[in-house]
């Protein structure tokens, strides 16, 4: 399997959470804003589909 441009977004993505986590961490648990921890769960979940997403596969036509 090659490394495509979107798994290289991905992985970049899952990276920036490492960064991403100290803000929300501290947004939650001294304001416990719940509209914080939706959108990084999106955010952590399309990184994870990015970065594990695999080429399309074609099917041959059999005759």
């Amino acid at each position: 399997m090659a490394i495509r441009w979107f798994n290289v977004i991905g992985f970049v993505m899952l990276f920036s959470t490492l960064f991403f986590n100290e803000v929300v961490y501290l947004n939650v648990w001294y304001d416990f804003n719940l509209s914080t921890i939706f959108p990084a769960i999106i955010y952590l979940a399309v990184g994870i589909w990015l970065s594990l997403r695999g080429e399309p596969t074609y099917q041959e036509a059999r005759i």
